[in-house]
């Protein structure tokens, strides 16, 4: 039975969609609500718009999408199915992912066309492209050559842009454009939404789902300190994002050391609560995006600390566990992750952690960081020595073992080969080598007969410790192919529908592309709103 709540004895608001996050899945469903004649409101819980999509690459993972097609790409349904039925370690579910594949491309048509979003094909691989049904340029991206120039002109009349959230600090030192990527996804639904006279309401808290006859008929939020209902007369959409900001649930489904978030501190999980305690289904709460993270001393996000990311995986740097030893592949940031939380059941303790990220002048060079240091004054958290033996002295590793682990993997780089963890060997690999140089250093001359790989050799060297990051926990609330969130009996809960990150990453299993994220949040935010205009009937 799904939980009941007290009825208030009035609405604050009444109207036929609430969507509860400002993430572009959040967006997408007020958009489509209000085009298929529902009323509709958006709720957010901070003071900006967007989420952790504003704060993302931007891009969207949608297999055989038109843009690709028309460039004389080549793929089909049934390659993606194989792709992912390869790689979702058979934690994805059938109904979910046929849904992701037969609505994706439709999304996107109807998103280019009603919108003032368009979109281009960025030009990557899928992160396990040399496996069967993999391929290159599935993802797409808003169009930098658009996008760009129109929201920054239209942010000098549009107010309401004001209010999507911007980067806490320049992201990749300041090379990003500001409506660029995540931004530039965002800004352009946000316009769609003000141009329909959506109201988005920021600064209200979802607290609590409010149920009657067994089903999910409104919510009571906090506005200004005070209770403020709201009823979905077709249904409640639930996008808040994921959990990683909420400690006590890190700490009961994730395993490993602490995990700090590149996500707004406003993701604290409040969807997943508010479905658990409505009788929700929840799967792969075990699954996020790891990412390799520091934190620079007094920078914070929102009033907690801000952790962001350092350059790997390109030339001139390698990882090592605290035995001074490799311990991954530095260009595949997925292997980053799987050495943060590998266990050692002999010992009974992580297998690596802490983790160091070892370089040289040219990386720092190449890539913009050497602006961190001056002659007088390096950073609290970087380390830097004219030898191997005395920067492992001061980050606490082996000397010795450093520097044999320095002087093999250099061996390996100049002949182009990595045997020990085969950095370089597949397409996603080369891609991400070459494009992480290109960004920092467009005009680099570096010849190699690997992208991934340089010999770490040019003095002074450089380290630091890492901390485990994510950009997002991809575990939450079951739903179906409707978007409707079903309990732990497989049974739907009327009224209840979820998307974005608060939704389980069943479309790919214990898998992960990017733009899978946003795919999957905009797509499911579609369905849903679909899904409440034809009535929200029960349907499993």
């Amino acid at each position: 039975m799904v939980k009941r709540v007290g009825i208030p004895e009035r609405w604050d608001m009444e109207v036929d969609v609430v969507s509860v996050g400002s993430s572009s899945g959040g967006l997408v469903a007020a958009i489509m609500g209000h085009d298929l004649g529902l009323s509709t409101v958006l709720l957010e819980k901070s003071d900006a718009l967007g989420g952790g999509t504003a704060l993302s690459g931007g891009q969207i993972w949608i297999p055989y999408n038109h843009h690709m097609l028309e460039m004389g790409l080549t793929d089909s349904r049934e390659e993606a199915l194989t792709y992912i039925r390869r790689v979702s370690m058979g934690r994805h579910d059938e109904g979910i992912l046929a849904a992701y594949l037969d609505n994706g491309p439709e999304m996107i048509r109807y998103i280019e066309e009603h919108t003032p979003l368009k979109l281009a094909v960025h030009p990557s691989p899928d992160y396990y492209a040399d496996l069967p049904g993999g391929k290159i340029n599935r993802r797409l991206w808003p169009d930098p050559e658009l996008m760009t120039p129109m929201l920054t002109e239209a942010e000098k009349t549009q107010s309401l842009l004001g209010k999507v959230r911007r980067d806490p600090v320049p992201f990749f030192m300041g090379m990003r454009d500001l409506w660029s990527e995540g931004r530039g996804l965002v800004g352009p639904l946000v316009l769609a939404c003000g141009e329909r006279g959506i109201d988005m309401l920021t600064n209200i808290r979802a607290r609590q789902l409010i149920v009657q006859d067994g089903r999910v008929v409104g919510l009571r939020a906090e506005r200004g300190g005070r209770d403020f209902f709201v009823r979905g007369k077709k249904g409640v959409l639930l996008a808040t994002g994921g959990y990683e900001w909420n400690e006590e649930m890190c700490k009961r489904f994730m395993y490993g050391t602490a995990l700090r978030a590149y996500t707004p501190p406003s993701n604290e999980g409040d969807g997943h609560i508010m479905g658990m305690e409505v009788g929700a289904a929840v799967a792969l709460m075990d699954h996020s995006i790891f990412q390799p993270v520091v934190h620079y001393r007094g920078e914070e996000f929102d009033g907690k600390p801000l952790y962001r990311g350092i350059a790997y995986g390109c030339p001139g740097m390698i990882l090592v566990n605290r035995h001074g030893r490799r311990c991954c592949d530095e260009s595949f940031y997925p292997d980053i992750g799987r050495a943060f939380v590998a266990y050692d059941k002999v010992s009974s303790q992580l297998a690596n952690v802490p983790i160091f990220w070892i370089a040289d002048q040219a990386l720092m060079d190449r890539t913009g960081m050497s602006y961190l240091v001056t002659d007088t004054e390096m950073p609290d958290w970087l380390r830097r020595a004219d030898t191997l033996p005395g920067l492992a002295e001061q980050l606490g590793l082996p000397p010795d073992d450093l520097a044999e682990t320095v002087e093999g993997f250099n061996s390996f780089a100049r002949d182009g080969r990595d045997p020990d963890f085969h950095r370089g060997e597949s397409a996603y690999d080369r891609y991400f080598g070459s494009s992480i140089s290109s960004i920092f250093a467009p005009s680099s001359t570096l010849t190699l007969p690997n992208t991934a790989l340089s010999p770490v050799e040019e003095l002074p060297f450089y380290g630091c410790q890492l901390h485990l990051g994510t950009v997002g926990n991809l575990g939450g609330l079951v739903i179906n192919g409707n978007a409707q969130v079903i309990n732990a009996q497989g049974e739907v809960i009327p009224g209840l529908y979820g998307t974005s990150n608060t939704a389980a990453h069943l479309s790919h299993g214990f898998s992960y592309d990017s733009g899978s994220s946003h795919g999957k949040s905009m797509i499911f935010g579609y369905l849903a709103a679909r899904h409440m205009a034809r009535g929200g009937k029960r349907s499993s």
